[in-house]
């Protein structure tokens, strides 16, 4: 238990990001704290463009810090940074994938109740362009939750028509962390794709990419990973790219972009996950920011110490509200990541959050259309357990 709470290095660390002393930051699954060094890094070369203007070797200097981030991000995805795409969002990856996988009309794809919006709704406009079916499958919580139950519910769904199944690696929903090599193996021994959304796992449970052998992997730049806004990243394993086909095109998608025959429509690929990059639309500023934040994670936090004391924060303020009158814990036992959720009777979440987020508590509601849209509390690294302890001291207050 000292490993992860080591005082002296979470103070240091809150240092260098002046938001988690400002409020209680307990929504790091929404936006999570800037590092200094990447507020330092964004700044200068945003003064640096206004300045003296963007010129080249510009463009030179955007690919290469492009592939330095692609490098950083495989060390803690476990993966190539060949088989890696910077984005500008989680929604961004999903797209790519669902547009551009040869899904015909009747090809069936499982999403679970417990996916995002940002799954759920491109699926819906694949569904009336191409005539796919999209299948729901209910996801238990709370006491109800087992692995057992979900990979049998899930195999139940199959039929030689299912080409894909789509799952939050940890539910925004609910907290869980989903079994994605369980998931994985059971699909793949029926010849079905996998694609998980990692934009609540990425920084906040450990991940092998290469190892789970997943087919599609999307990730947030600005959460866990503490970048900005406006970035993200898209994994597809490397046997798999063949079977994507970009769905936009650019000069940065084309290998050997200025030999380009201007004559002829065809095209060859940039090679392989580089291919669905388009990079000239990259803000550097932002580009540099999340650069500086992987690095701070993996230089001066440490992956795998953050995701222990996440975890470890995660049940810990679990013990201090479960008990209190009226508490439901939604977020299964075991299951954890940086969420827990829970519901307390008699209250409605907005409600309830407003009054936390007025004590500068920043918790948030999960949307009432997810059910059962509880209340959501995120436990970044960084978070103290005095923190939490206060946090479930106003709780009790406010619902006694």
């Amino acid at each position: 238990m000292e490993y992860v709470n080591d005082i002296e290095k979470i103070e240091a660390l809150r240092k260098q990001m002046p938001a988690t002393t400002k409020v209680h930051y307990l929504n790091n699954g929404t936006n999570g704290p800037i590092p200094k060094a990447a507020y330092e890094a964004m700044k200068a070369e945003a003064d640096k463009e206004f300045y003296e203007g963007r010129y080249l070797p510009f463009l030179s200097d955007l690919y290469n810090t492009m592939d330095d981030t692609r490098k950083l991000l495989g060390q803690i995805l476990g993966a190539s940074y060949e088989e890696i795409a910077l984005t500008q969002s989680t929604t961004e990856s999903l797209n790519i994938v669902f547009w551009g996988l040869n899904l015909q009309t009747g090809d069936e794809v499982i999403v679970t109740n417990s996916d995002h919006t940002s799954a759920i709704a491109p699926l819906a406009q694949v569904k009336m362009k191409k005539g796919i079916t999209v299948k729901f499958m209910d996801v238990d919580y709370g006491d109800e939750y087992s692995d057992e139950k979900l990979l049998n519910k899930l195999s139940e769904m199959f039929t030689p028509r299912t080409r894909l199944v789509v799952f939050p690696h940890v539910s925004f929903t609910i907290g869980l962390t989903f079994p994605l090599k369980k998931i994985v193996d059971l699909c793949h021994d029926n010849k079905i794709m996998v694609m998980a959304d990692g934009a609540q796992s990425a920084g906040a449970t450990s991940i092998n990419l290469n190892e789970s052998k997943i087919d599609f992997y999307a990730i947030a730049g600005r959460k866990w990973l503490l970048g900005p806004e406006g970035i993200g990243a898209l994994y597809i394993r490397k046997d798999r790219i063949p079977e994507v086909d970009p769905i936009f095109i650019s000069p940065c998608t084309i290998k050997n972009r200025h030999d380009i025959d201007i004559n002829s429509p065809y095209i060859i690929p940039a090679p392989f996950a580089a291919r669905y990059q388009i990079a000239t639309a990259m803000y550097m500023p932002t580009l540099l920011g999340f650069k500086k934040s992987l690095e701070f994670l993996i230089e001066d936090v440490g992956v795998e110490w953050a995701i222990k004391r996440i975890n470890h924060l995660s049940n810990y303020v679990k013990d201090l509200i479960k008990d209190l009158p009226g508490v439901r814990i939604i977020t299964p036992a075991g299951k954890e990541a940086g969420f827990m959720h829970f519901h307390v009777d008699g209250w409605k979440p907005s409600e309830l959050c407003k009054l936390l987020n007025e004590k500068k508590f920043m918790v948030r509601p999960v949307p009432e259309q997810h059910l059962p849209a509880p209340i959501r509390i995120s436990t970044g690294f960084y978070v103290t357990e005095e923190e939490l302890e206060l946090f479930a001291e106003e709780l009790k207050k406010i619902i006694t």
